[in-house]
């Protein structure tokens, strides 16, 4: 698979021209310290941590996220969104590493945007040529590139893993592919335990976190020279990313509404473990339990596995909003979830009425927003953060 690089760098080169890679490589081995974050999921909120904690060490650093609200983050903690002309492209690194350059940054911490297992390559070893890999986590997304399988997206991530660098990453399947990776290009491996991070630690932060984020984070700020109660100062006291949601509380009409919000998740397994973390155990203390599913019209595929995953789910009525509604309650199982209401396109405060005229009268319910982030997604949780004060997903 790093037969691929070779091509691949010299057709970017070439679009860049030899005098802009020379600027470029030249301003990014000004920059000590460059992380690049890879992974499934959390990509964005552990870019977030590592660049708060590397503040909180005194570092100049500049960080740069690509989830569901790309962000450059400034050396202040001050954050620019990233506006785009068309699609992303690797290649917007560039300018983020002249900034960084500008800002006379220590550090460099970026959520990896590539996809393909070339564009992989080359954002690692050409355009990050990173100190520090991190990869948060594998699992079965991105499948029609990165696939089929998961030993393939584990055969792509690694192409990230620095050279002459350190990884940091969790044990777990397909932990081989990475270590192998590792001793080729003879970088040192690092495992995060999430045990190391304790529950009164994460109730200091002000939204919902994982310890296996924190633990990835704390780990690669400790790297890169930073201590581990330093770090943990700034990561509590740092915005979360868009794509990050609080537990919730709200009331509607009358009845109280819990609502988890998994929208950022929009795969199956982290979806899941979001239902078990946040949901579950806290069925018997309400009325009703819902689901609500947004998709989009462009993931025609993840449309069938959502509306499965989400009518395996003990609830009481499953909602649908956004795109392809109609195909979604056809391919719902067929007496799995008691109730199944496609929503159309009503506004966030009728859909948020709807939820709340099937609780009873005084009574709760929680609601678990899953799917994906997009269109019906962001307004709705905009609508709820701006009801609440909470940080929106």
């Amino acid at each position: 698979m790093n037969s691929m690089i070779v091509p691949v760098a010299a057709m970017l080169l070439g679009a860049l021209g030899v005098v802009e890679n020379t600027l470029h490589q030249r301003r990014i081995r000004a920059i000590p310290i460059r992380i690049n974050v890879n992974g499934t999921r959390g990509k964005s909120t552990v870019t977030r941590l590592i660049a708060a904690g590397l503040r909180s060490g005194g570092l100049r650093t500049v960080g740069k996220t690509t989830g569901t609200a790309p962000r450059l983050i400034l050396p202040d903690g001050s954050e620019e969104p990233i506006r785009r002309r068309g699609r992303a492209r690797i290649s917007e690194h560039i300018a983020v590493a002249k900034r960084a350059f500008g800002e006379g940054a220590d550090a460099l911490v970026v959520e990896c945007m590539a996809l393909t297992p070339e564009n992989q390559a080359v954002y690692e070893h050409v355009l990050v040529r990173s100190t520090i890999g991190v990869i948060t986590n594998i699992r079965p997304d991105h499948l029609e590139v990165m696939g089929p399988g998961l030993e393939d997206v584990a055969e792509t991530l690694a192409l990230t893993v620095p050279d002459r660098g350190k990884l940091v990453t969790l044990d777990g399947p397909h932990l081989d592919v990475i270590r192998q990776e590792c001793a080729r290009r003879d970088a040192s491996l690092h495992l995060a335990d999430p045990a190391s991070v304790s529950e009164e630690e994460l109730a200091q932060f002000r939204y919902t976190s994982f310890a296996e984020n924190v633990a990835l984070a704390l780990l690669a700020c400790e790297l890169a020279g930073v201590d581990r109660a330093i770090a943990l100062r700034g990561m509590v006291q740092a915005l979360p990313d868009p794509g990050v949601s609080p537990v919730v509380s709200l009331a509607v009409d009358g009845r109280s509404l819990r609502i988890v919000n998994a929208f950022a998740a929009n795969d199956v397994e982290s979806t899941l473990k979001m239902w078990e973390d946040f949901v579950e155990p806290h069925v018997s203390d309400h009325d009703r339990t819902f689901v609500m599913v947004n998709n989009r019209s462009d993931r025609p595929h993840r449309v069938e596995e959502m509306s499965r995953m989400a009518a395996s789910l003990p609830v009481d009525c499953l909602f649908y909003v956004g795109d392809l509604q109609r195909l979604a309650v056809r391919l719902t199982p067929a007496g799995k979830a008691p109730v199944v209401l496609a929503l159309g396109s009503r506004r966030p405060a009728e859909i948020l009425q709807q939820v709340a005229a099937r609780v009873p009268e005084g009574g709760s319910a929680i609601l678990f927003l899953v799917g994906n982030m997009k269109g019906a997604g962001s307004s709705l949780t905009e609508e709820i953060a701006a009801r609440t004060g909470a940080v929106s997903a």
